[in-house]
């Protein structure tokens, strides 16, 4: 019996992932959902409540996103130990694994044109995998006390994001082919730059200029 539920269950959160990734939020509700798994949406009911409780259970369970302990890995093996290293080596393993999950992809470019309450239950989940990731860094290496890495990180991330999203619908972005691995290495590249320069070499807050308006 608890054999039952649990492939059942299973069932249910990859036909939640087919769905989202095949036609987007619009289109994902109970009957949608038990259609494609197979259940009586009854099951559904039992299993998670509703609709919104599903939607948090499949992004916590359902192989949606990379968790933090699994993107910071084994600390004895990492060779990396200080800041800049530790960010290149999450960013690069962030970048890697989000390339290797498809249904991932889509999901996230419905959620670039959708906005509701199943689309913030995802978010959650990424939210608190990159607030567990800082707060790692932040205890194993400290934050320079002028530098704002979780922006830096935010900037880096969405670019990243941005990068891989976009392949789809064109192999190219300022002359980078990202069809060869020649591509990618040179944006891995250019994460180590820059990770260099923002966290370690960066220019202080306060001595960043701020453009004249116009107006005055």
């Amino acid at each position: 019996m608890v054999r039952d539920k649990a492939e059942t269950k299973a069932r249910i959160l990859a036909a939640v992932g087919k769905l989202l990734a095949e036609s987007g939020f619009q289109q994902l509700g109970v009957n949608a959902i038990a259609r494609e798994a197979g259940v009586d949406k009854v099951l559904i009911y039992r299993y998670f409540e509703n609709l919104p409780s599903l939607l948090q259970t499949f992004a916590r369970e359902g192989d949606y996103w990379l968790t933090a302990d699994a993107l910071i890995g084994d600390t004895r093996t990492a060779g990396a130990e200080s800041l800049d290293e530790w960010m290149l080596l999450l960013l690069t393993r962030f970048l890697h694994d989000l390339q290797q999950r498809p249904v991932t992809q889509e999901i996230l470019r419905w959620e670039l044109l959708e906005g509701n309450e199943l689309t913030q239950a995802l978010a959650q989940v990424r939210d608190r995998m990159a607030t567990e990731s800082l707060e790692f860094l932040e205890q194993t290496c400290s934050f320079p006390p002028d530098k704002d890495v979780p922006a830096i990180s935010a900037v880096l991330i969405a670019g990243l994001v941005y990068l891989v999203l976009r392949t789809k619908v064109s192999p190219t972005f300022l002359g980078i082919d990202f069809t060869s691995p020649a591509g990618w290495q040179r944006i891995e590249a250019a994460i180590a730059s820059l990770v260099q320069v923002t966290v370690l070499t960066g220019i202080p807050p306060e001595s960043v200029t701020q453009p004249t308006s116009h107006n005055s």
